[in-house]
């Protein structure tokens, strides 16, 4: 194993007649679907016979997927042999990991304090007994969970997607519900939660399920961070999409942040407004295979534009916040606002009048940020200007 990249299995072989085939056939745990390939060996009376796996694979693997494997052989008088089921698991084989174990997620990690493992792993034991309960899950299966300490590190390792996007780091997290793994950026509660979440919601949907929609996901997952701010629908309304048109996340990364502010405000309202036990019934009607239109109306009486028009008109709340205006600097209470400095400079410069009416209007363009950079992230969501050190800053998961 050496990451990325190469997984080399090997089999070796020996009969009275040649070998002349050999089949690998394997499937990712978690998937039904078995695939074969053919090792590379030279037919003899004993062969070698190898192949990486991670260059038959055409899809994405995460580390830390399992592979479940056998082989079929074969010699020249047609007899086969086939292989016990042996399991490998694609590795990062650049970290020395630890692990800890937290209800049922194993959450693996390198260079962490240990002071700051266990405080995390402390806090997560409610929210994730709290999650089981609202998803109404027994017992759940296991999960695992990757945490990477710098953004350098996960080049490798998460899943690329737009050039933007990927080049931007907007996300922090992936999560893989067939696999039941994900991975992420920093040993951050909130990040680790909303993982998680993404896995045990694909649990209590089960099998029968149609995929679930992105504003669902990721709007449930981001509910049940404790930490999150949730902005009202009157007041989100005017800049966001419906529901309806929200199955994947897609889009620059501004949008994807108001992608983002309105699942989780759409979920917020659905859980506030109706109770847990509704949502509940909701998660159980979609688990049987019904479409969201059929599952909203038959527990909560209206389809999916109903519940976007009854969101729009929703107020904030206690629970519920108006957004800044993109581009809009918050006041700090330990220095002046960027409006005071203004106002102080201009005062001082109506001593200097012939000067003034350019500078002010100079330091006024200065102050005012552009409010939609195209494919472009506002200030405070840019990871880039985050630092490697700094794990704990919200964004997408």
């Amino acid at each position: 194993m050496n990451f990325p990249g190469n997984m080399d299995l090997s089999v070796t072989a020996e009969g009275d007649a040649g070998i002349v085939d050999v089949r690998l056939y394997y499937h990712t745990v978690g998937s039904r679907i078995w695939t074969y390939a053919y090792p590379d060996f030279v037919p003899a009376n004993r062969i070698t016979a190898t192949l990486n796996l991670t260059g038959e694979v055409s899809t994405y693997l995460p580390p830390g997927t399992e592979i479940e494997y056998y082989y079929e052989i074969t010699d020249a008088q047609g007899n086969v042999l086939q292989t016990e089921l042996a399991l490998v698991e694609y590795e990062d084989t650049r970290f020395d990991w630890d692990e800890v174990k937290v209800g049922p997620l194993t959450l693996r990690y390198y260079d962490q304090s240990g002071a700051v493992v266990r405080s995390v792993a402390k806090k997560l034991e409610s929210d994730l007994a709290r999650l089981q309960d609202v998803l109404q899950i027994e017992q759940a299966d296991e999960i695992k969970g990757l945490i990477y300490n710098k953004r350098s590190h996960t080049l490798d390792a998460f899943p690329q997607q737009s050039r933007t996007t990927t080049e931007q780091q907007t996300f922090q997290g992936f999560a893989f519900p067939e696999r039941s793994i994900f991975l992420g950026l920093g040993m951050e509660r909130g990040l680790i939660l909303h993982e998680s979440a993404h896995l045990l919601l694909g649990q209590a949907m089960g099998d029968n399920a149609l995929p679930t929609p992105a504003w669902l996901d990721e709007g449930f997952a981001s509910y049940m961070d404790p930490s999150v701010k949730i902005f009202s629908g009157r007041s989100l309304n005017s800049r966001t999409t419906p529901p309806r048109t929200m199955n994947t996340v897609t889009g620059t990364p501004h949008s994807i942040g108001t992608f983002y502010q309105k699942s989780l405000s759409v979920v917020a309202f659905m859980m506030d407004r109706f109770g847990e036990a509704q949502f509940q019934r909701l998660i159980t009607e979609l688990g049987k295979g019904s479409t969201m239109d059929i599952a909203l109306t038959r527990v909560y009486g209206f389809d999916i534009d109903g519940l976007d028009a009854r969101w729009a008109g929703d107020i904030a709340t206690k629970r519920t916040a108006e957004p800044s205006s993109p581009g809009r600097l918050t006041p700090d209470p330990e220095r002046p606002s960027p409006i005071l400095l203004f106002n102080s400079w201009l005062l001082g410069g109506l001593i200097l009048l012939v000067l003034g009416a350019v500078s002010i209007r100079y330091v006024a363009s200065k102050l005012r940020p552009e409010r939609y950079p195209k494919d472009g992230l506002q200030p405070w969501e840019d990871p880039d200007l985050w630092g490697d050190d700094d794990l704990n800053s919200n964004g997408p998961y």
